[in-house]
């Protein structure tokens, strides 16, 4: 009994850890109209457009908006679950786009190669460039119960700790090759 209360203790994801996060909350952001133009200098994605949603949630007393980080804006699905995007007319002609299925079809290969319409302040690391200053959605994630919005990557202490081993073998390794190379003379100050 206590072996699978210690085994369920290290493996059960419990928090946030940036080497293994893929950002995937933070795709589709409704961010604050007035986000995005006060924290101009920390953008990292190139945008194509925006959506202003309106109230993202009764509470909110701004309307939100999701910028596009990829040439089509997907807005969600209409009642026959038909998706609905929107695009530029100059990516229309950059990308040669003659049809709404060339916009879907375009739309299927994003999701099946996993490009995602992450928010423009996320890194290639997935770290936020606005993190001390991000928006109330962003704060509020994970917090609230009853909406959907716990993270599919959260890592368990075990993962923390493999990852912190593996992290420190690294560093040992490279530490006795340079102390290698400098016994030998093959590394000069």
């Amino acid at each position: 009994m206590k072996l699978t209360k210690l085994k369920q203790y290290l493996t059960t994801p419990n928090r946030c850890f940036v080497p293994k996060c893929r950002a995937r909350c933070c795709a589709n952001a409704p961010l604050p109209e007035d986000f995005l133009p006060k924290h101009q200098d920390k953008i990292q994605r190139q945008i194509f457009g925006g959506f202003n949603m309106g109230q993202n949630d009764p509470r909110d007393t701004y309307n939100s908006i999701i910028y596009s980080t990829r040439p089509i804006i997907f807005i969600g699905y209409d009642t026959n679950g038909k998706q609905i995007a929107t695009i530029s007319q100059e990516m229309i002609e950059e990308l040669n786009i003659k049809s709404m299925e060339d916009v879907y079809n375009l739309l299927n290969e994003y999701e099946a190669r996993k490009i995602y319409n992450y928010c423009p302040f996320i890194q290639r690391d997935a770290r936020c460039s606005v993190y001390s200053e991000r928006p109330p959605i962003c704060r509020e994630f994970g917090t609230e119960p009853g909406k959907i919005n716990e993270c599919p990557d959260k890592a368990s202490r075990l993962d923390v700790y493999k990852f912190s081993v593996k992290l420190i073998y690294e560093n040992l390794k490279e530490t006795f090759k340079n102390f290698g190379k400098i016994l030998t003379g093959k590394n000069s100050f």
